[in-house]
């Protein structure tokens, strides 16, 4: 008999390993080493949490109910008690400008080494290849059986932490799902968020990796002309379409079909830009619009193809431009449009949409209001943040709860 069951060796699953003091816990990896997809974060260098304060914090959440639900979370546990959990257990962080917070040693396996180390140290046993299979609660003794593949366990607390859909190949494959329902709670149908999209006749993959800092931009459903949504940030061109944050946290509203419009200059004010713009060749006649382009910060063969894309040429000066061609220009630069043809789907978005329903889990303990001693943690429930250690500091904030409501439920049944 176990006093603890943590399926899932993710990020929420390792950091409640690393806190929880019962004296028999067992936790349960499916693939073949814990913290695959910790391991892959922020271009493998972890981006673990930020600077945000709380109410600043819970504001990057899809909605109100996520905001709502996690409160309690980041309230006692802080992105500054997260920053100072690492350093004091051994793992020195480097704060960015954008206030983004990695390892110092930009690694992302030091951060799985540590946690690793610390569950090790609360001798808590870790079995990878161990996939559960079922899950199901002994009624007379109120504890929960859980079969995997070779054995059965039994334990009086469980905790669900298997994470959602993204990156199957990391164990995140949505096996959790199927076991919350055989404990009777619904699940939010999952879909893929902080997700690249592909762009219908895309004309920019040779400026594959190429990014434009602080672009303004618009999202409109199809046939729309109100727009949805609005973001400022860096967009990154790929090989068939965009990435890069103002893409990836927009990305859960996101349709086939939208129409996506994006300054190529840095942009918080459209129509001040166009105005710079405009003056800008109002004052050059002589000069090449090509030149005054990569004057601007347009890359050069960007500038060469915008101006291919309108019959011009890189030798085309502004003192030859029509009217018409001239403001073509300008809406190319200060909305050039995209038509979205697809998102990429969860082999490649970063974290999963949907997952246990919240109204279903009490948001001060993480313990399920419809089974005792059952606990969801990070993002096997319904929640999902936009990028920049927001959903790792979900998973670490909901873990640490979790694991103080089974400490103190386990100090009152003297576990």
């Amino acid at each position: 008999m176990h006093d603890l069951i943590i399926i899932g060796g993710g990020a929420a699953g390792l950091f409640l390993a690393a806190n929880i003091s019962a004296k028999s816990v067992l936790l349960l990896e499916s693939s073949s080493r814990v913290g695959k997809k910790i391991l892959i974060t922020g271009g493998g260098m972890c981006n673990l949490t930020n600077t945000k304060d709380t109410p600043s914090f819970l504001k990057h959440f899809a909605n109100k109910e996520q905001t709502n639900f996690l409160k309690p979370a980041l309230m006692n546990f802080s992105t500054a008690q997260t920053r100072l959990w690492f350093e004091t257990h051994g793992l020195p962080l480097t704060i960015r400008d954008d206030g983004k917070v990695f390892p110092s040693c930009m690694q992302a396996k030091a951060v799985v080494d540590l946690l690793e180390h610390e569950a090790t140290r609360n001798r808590v046993q870790i079995r990878v290849d161990a996939k559960v299979l079922s899950l199901h609660k002994d009624e007379e003794s109120g504890t929960y059986l859980v079969q995997t593949e070779h054995e059965q366990f039994q334990t009086k607390n469980i905790v669900l932490t298997t994470g959602g859909m993204s990156y199957p190949t990391t164990g995140s494959d949505g096996s959790g799902y199927p076991l919350a329902k055989m404990l009777g709670h619904s699940i939010v149908s999952p879909s893929p968020a902080l997700v690249a999209v592909t762009v219908t006749d895309y004309p920019y993959a040779a400026l594959a990796g190429n990014s434009i800092r602080d672009t303004q931009v618009e999202f409109f459903h199809k046939d729309e002309t109100k727009r949805y949504n609005q973001g400022t940030g860096d967009m990154l061109f790929t090989h068939d379409g965009l990435s890069g944050p103002v893409i990836l946290n927009n990305s859960r509203q996101i349709r086939k079909g939208d129409l996506v419009q994006a300054s190529l200059l840095p942009c918080t004010n459209k129509e001040a830009l166009r105005e710079v713009l405009t003056e800008l060749f109002s004052r050059n006649p002589k000069k090449q619009l090509y030149t005054l382009l990569k004057g601007e910060g347009i890359i050069a063969h960007l500038a060469e193809m915008l101006l291919h894309r309108l019959g011009l040429t890189t030798q085309t000066t502004c003192a030859n431009l029509s009217k018409e061609k001239r403001k073509a220009v300008i809406d190319l630069v200060t909305a050039h449009p995209f038509t979205v043809s697809s998102k990429k789907g969860f082999n490649s978005a970063m974290v999963t949409a949907g997952g246990v329903g919240l109204s279903e889990v009490d948001r001060r303990t993480m313990e399920s209001k419809l089974q005792k001693n059952l606990y969801f943690c990070g993002e096997i429930l319904d929640i999902d943040g936009d990028s920049g250690g927001y959903n790792l500091q979900a998973a670490f904030s909901t873990a640490l709860l979790a694991c103080n409501a089974i400490l103190d439920q386990g100090a009152a049944d003297e576990i």
